[in-house]
This record gives structure tokens, C-alpha cells and sequence, in this order.
């Protein structure tokens, strides 16, 4: 995947400690679900744009609205079309229209967010937020039990415009699921199959389950849900991070690692490990039952291997269940990110393993030690004297971590943040509930340590990190509250103490391109494209063995979230099915040996004959 670079941004706004809304809402604004039915193209604008232009096969042009929402075109005559989405804007951290003054956007605890980044997929640039129970918000707004599935615009995939309509709150069936606590459903996230990912947090239900991308039918991932300790027979408990994902049930290969609350490496109330299920296909409606592997065991980590920082501290707490922890992988650098929002600071609130687990890059209450650097003020950890005890993690309530699409930084939800002398929070980074940290090649922290003489702390000189900036939410922070951010560099935030759902934008001036080929092209990059419309098993060329997937599968009802053999994803083998690969017949390389064949006559042998091929952009 190509990158583009966002340290320059970063670098304009680094000089303030805080960046604040601005009362003009500039998202960076782009084409997202595009799908053609026939010669119909439609597509929804996240964002009131300053142009939009679309061009037809490289040449015949559209003018088209720039005001946020669906809208579509003609293509009778063309093949080729490609959205491009222009916006200029001063460079800073605004809150996008997407959340502003949006009613849909309060969540009375909204316990996941996540926004589809496939540029080929019909679904690309629709979000998710997870919601904890039926019950309303302060404002007084009812709220649903489920997943709140999104328009790029902010509007409700349903049509939904009544905040308080709870059948916005999709279950996909998994209601009886979702209904065993607060922590239920959980983390979400969108996998490379446009699938649904969810963890369950509650000890009747824990697990991992998995929705089509509209959130329709569902169905458990992991087997036997429930996660009371001691775990026996069983290969998870209750999940408390972020399933992250990789490969697709579809592709065969999908492998899925969580931090586990329950599951235990050696002796009871041994948790918070890192695990790792090689899943492989779809295993069907009781869910996957295959052995687990222990990636990470939270008691031996660290340069020594027991678990401790250089000062004795513990690196992670796997002996006290109920600590809120998070997993996130960084496809672009292959590290997988581990935050921990408990807020003593006298462990490790950011770690940073590399993509086999061999080796922790760093290391956030480690780094503090080393360089000198304090996370709290004397008001916060006190010897039995009542005097100051040590210096402590500067990334302490870290709630969650994202990585940007080009992997040049970092954005942390923050859940202690304020006022030093009033609270005794870390001035690093000022009061900003989310926290930008620009990474270096190896994505880690790349931050620039400078003394500005600033009045010591019992003797520890207190610095100040430049290069990371602070984004003013609302609220300044919150408890488990999750982030996300889109293939265009828009941040998805919530926060349970303002009960809201957010999107900021960088800012600056953007190009985005939406193209036919499944691409997207942020400022002259490009992203995606890797996929062939048809190519159902994945060799680069669409021909008979993506034709026999079809056809073996025919007239089948499949589970969600199988784009092998239902690329339309509307659990059902057929005509659209079809069409996606006969309307991209001989596309792509033929196999090594291999030739391009003639057009088949599929459609006559199946009774099909003058069936209009409608091709369909996913």
C-alpha cells in the first residue's frame, strides 16, 4: 500500500501545546460507498467540499454538488470513472459537520467506534459505533442495544432520522448477546472482508462475534460464549480489547488476536495476555473452537522477562482483572499497540511490540524513567510521609491508540488529562482529550525532548515534548472511550463523560480521489486498488475458477461476512454474484501457463439468457 506523509502537517502545529476547535467545520472531504447499479453511479460525500468533479473515462467531465450527502451520476456510454473532491482549509484540528450538531452523534456509552477503509468497497467510508444498553443519554436521548451503522455523512445507513428511534441500534441477530451487561457489545472493528468485528467484554457472553458490513446477520466467531474464571475447556474468556484482524473468512486465512480477561497462561487470576487464533474459514454458527496461541505473556515481558520496568514497576497489571486494555495493529509498520488506561502512572500506559511479538519497541513508564520525565504531581502517588513518590508514565490513560493510513503518527485517546497544578495530570501535552504523536520508520514515538526551564518537581526537571500535539474534545476526556480514523486522516473520538460521538479533520488543503478501480487518492497517493472486481480466489486474473466459485455456491444462503463466494455480500449466491465476474471477464494477469479465455456462455446454460449485467463497484 502507498503512503503519504503527514509530518509536515504535524510540524505546522506543533508550536502549540493545544489545538483548538474552531468554529468552522472543515473535514477533509472525499467519495465515499460509491457503487454502480447499471449505468447509475452512487456515492455519498462525507463533507460540504469546495469542488467535485467527476471524470469519465479519463475525459468527459461532471460538475457535481459540493453539499454533503448521496448523490449519483450517469455512466450510459463510459467504463471508467474516477470522484475527484477538493477542499481548502486553514491547517488545524476542527470538528468535522459529520458530528457537529448532530443529534445521532450522543452516545450515552459508546464503547466502539470504527470506520470502513477499503477504497474498492461498496461500504468504504461507512462507521460504526458500538452501544453498551437500552437506556438514555443526560440530554435525554433513547439509546439502543447494538451497533449504530452510519452513512460517511453521519446519517443512518437505514434511513433513521429520529435520535430516538432505538432500531437504529442494529443487533444482527446477536440481541440476546449484547443483552448480558454494559460491556456488551464492546470494541468493534471493520475487517479487509467489509465484515463487522465485535468483542464482549461481560462474563455471560464474552467472546468475539462477527456481522455482514450492514449489520444484519451475525454470528458468534469464537465458540461457547462466556468468560466467569476460571476458564476450563474453553479458548477465551471475556475479551477486553479491539479484535484485530488479519486475511478474511472468505480468503480462508483470518487470524484474530485479543487480550483476554480470563484466559489464563498458568495460574488462576493470571490474565490480560495476548492470544492468537489462526481461524482460517468460516466455522460455522457455533463458532471457532480450535486451539489458541499465547503471543504475549504479560508476566514476562520486558528486557528482564519478568513482567517489571527497571525501577520494580509492573509493565502491565495481568494479576487484577477488570483493567481496561486495548490492541491495536499498525498495518503500515506491522507493530501491534497495547494501551492500558489506568492513570497511577506506576505502570505502562503505551507499549509497542513488533509484528511477531519478538521484541518490544517501546515501552511508555520505561521511556519516562529513562529520560527523567514525569507523568503526576505530588498529589498523586505519596509515600506513607505524604512526600512525593517517583516519577511517573507520561502516556499514563492512554484508552486506545490508532495509527494513521501512511503510519507517521499516532493518535491516543486520552482518559486523564488537565490542569497539573489543579489535578496533578501531566503538562506534556496539554489538556487535549486525544493526543497526535508523529512516529519514526520503525513506528514508535518520535519525540523531541527539550528542556525550556521549566520550574523543577522534587528535584525532576519537568520538560516538554514537541512535535506531539492535543486535540480539545469535548469534555476533555473519558473512560473507555475508543478511536478510530478513516483512509482520508479523519479522526472517529468518543468520550462517555460528554456522551458523544466525534470526527476532527487535520485540516489543510486535500485532493481525494474515488476511482472505478477501487482505488483512493489522498493529496497524490494512492491507496487500494490491490483487489479485482471478480477475482474471487485472490491469483490477480478474473476467469474460470472465479466463475466455478459462483456456480458451486449457487442459489446457497451464506454466512456473513464470505466474499469468496458472495462478493455482493447480500448473503445470497446469484445474479449479482455472477455478474461481478462476468463483467470483469479476463481482467488481471492469467495464472503462470495460463490464457485468457473467450466469453463464457454461463448465462444461456443456466436458463439466464438476456439478464442485464449489472456491475456493481465494491
Amino acid at each position: 500500500m502507498n503512503r503519504y506523509s503527514m509530518k509536515a502537517l504535524l510540524a505546522c502545529v506543533a508550536s502549540a501545546a493545544v489545538v483548538s476547535v474552531s468554529g468552522t467545520a472543515m473535514a477533509v472531504p472525499y467519495a465515499a460507498q460509491v457503487v454502480q447499479t447499471g449505468n447509475t453511479v452512487n456515492y455519498v460525500l462525507n463533507e460540504d467540499a469546495a469542488s467535485v468533479t467527476v471524470t469519465r473515462d479519463g475525459g468527459s467531465s461532471l460538475v457535481m454538488p459540493v453539499t454533503a450527502g448521496a448523490t449519483s451520476f450517469d455512466m450510459t456510454g463510459f467504463s471508467s470513472y474516477s470522484i475527484e473532491v477538493t477542499q481548502s482549509a486553514a491547517t488545524d484540528w476542527v470538528e468535522s459537520q459529520v458530528s457537529l450538531a448532530n443529534p445521532m452523534m450522543e452516545f450515552e456509552r459508546a464503547n466502539g467506534i470504527a470506520v470502513n477503509r477499503n477504497p474498492g468497497s461498496a461500504s468504504f467510508g461507512q462507521f460504526y459505533v458500538s452501544h453498551r444498553a437500552d437506556t438514555t443519554t443526560v440530554s435525554g436521548r433513547a439509546m439502543g442495544d447494538g451497533i449504530y451503522v452510519f452513512n460517511a455523512d453521519g446519517t443512518d445507513l437505514g434511513g433513521i432520522t429520529d435520535p430516538n428511534d432505538t432500531a437504529a441500534a442494529r443487533q444482527a441477530g446477536l440481541g440476546t448477546f449484547f443483552a448480558s451487561g454494559s460491556s456488551s457489545p464492546y470494541r468493534i472493528d471493520v475487517g479487509e472482508d467489509d465484515a463487522l468485528y465485535i468483542s464482549d467484554w461481560s462474563d455471560a457472553n464474552g467472546g468475539v462475534y462477527v456481522t455482514n458490513a450492514d449489520v444484519t446477520t451475525g454470528n458468534i466467531l469464537l465458540a461457547n460464549p462466556g468468560g466467569t474464571p476460571p476458564i476450563v475447556g474453553q479458548n477465551h474468556g471475556s475479551v477486553t480489547s479491539t479484535p484485530v484482524i488479519k486475511g478474511s473468512l472468505g480468503g480462508g486465512d483470518l487470524q484474530l488476536w485479543t487480550i483476554d480477561e480470563d484466559l489464563e497462561a498458568s495460574v488462576i487470576a493470571n490474565a490480560q495476555h495476548i492470544w492468537r487464533y489462526d481461524i482460517g474459514s468460516d466455522p460455522g454458527p457455533t463458532g471457532y473452537a480450535g486451539a489458541q496461541i499465547l503471543e504475549v505473556d504479560a508476566d514476562l515481558t520486558g528486557a528482564n522477562g519478568n513482567g517489571l520496568n527497571s525501577d520494580g514497576s509492573r509493565i502491565f497489571f495481568p494479576d487484577i482483572p477488570g483493567v481496561d486494555v486495548d490492541l491495536t495493529y499498525d498495518s503500515v509498520n506491522d507493530n501491534f499497540i497495547v494501551t492500558q488506561r489506568r492513570n497511577d502512572g506506576n505502570e505502562s500506559g503505551l507499549v509497542i511490540y513488533n509484528g511477531d511479538f519478538s521484541q518490544m519497541l517501546f515501552n511508555s513508564r520505561q521511556f519516562s524513567l529513562d529520560n527523567g520525565l514525569d507523568g503526576t504531581e505530588s498529589d498523586i502517588i505519596l509515600d506513607p510521609d505524604g512526600a512525593w513518590d517517583g516519577q511517573q508514565d507520561i502516556f499514563r490513560g492512554s484508552a486506545d491508540a490508532v495509527v494513521s493510513p501512511d503510519g507517521s503518527f499516532m493518535v491516543i485517546n486520552r482518559s486523564a488529562v488537565g490542569d497539573p497544578l489543579v489535578n496533578g495530570i501531566n503538562d506534556f501535552f496539554g489538556s487535549g482529550g486525544a493526543l497526535v504523536v508523529p512516529l519514526d520508520a520503525n513506528g514508535v514515538p518520535d519525540l523531541d525532548l527539550t528542556d525550556i526551564g521549566l520550574a523543577s518537581e522534587d528535584g525532576v526537571q519537568q520538560m516538554i515534548m514537541l512535535g506531539a500535539t492535543s486535540i480539545d474534545v469535548t469534555a476533555g476526556n473519558g473512560f473507555r472511550s475508543p478511536i478510530s480514523i478513516d483512509l482520508a486522516g479523519n479522526v472517529y473520538y468518543t468520550t462517555n463523560n460528554a456522551e458523544v460521538a466525534q470526527v476532527f479533520s487535520p485540516g489543510g488543503n486535500s485532493t481525494a480521489i474515488t476511482a472505478s478501480d477501487g482505488t483512493f487518492t489522498i493529496n497524490g497517493v494512492t491507496y487500494g486498488g490491490t483487489a479485482l472486481v471478480g477475482d474471487l480466489n485472490g491469483d490477480g486474473f478474473v476467469g474460470i475458477d472465479d466463475l466455478n466459485i459462483v456456480l458451486g455456491n449457487w442459489n446457497l444462503n451464506v454466512p456473513p461476512a464470505n466474499p469468496l463466494a458472495d462478493p455482493s455480500g447480500d448473503g445470497f449466491v446469484g445474479i449479482d454474484d455472477l455478474n461481478q465476474v462476468l463483467g470483469n471477464w479476463n481482467a488481471g494477469t492469467p495464472p503462470t501457463g495460463g490464457a485468457a479465455v473467450p466469453e463464457p456462455t454461463t448465462l444461456a446454460l443456466l436458463g439466464l439468457g438476456g439478464v442485464a449485467m449489472l456491475r456493481r463497484r465494491r
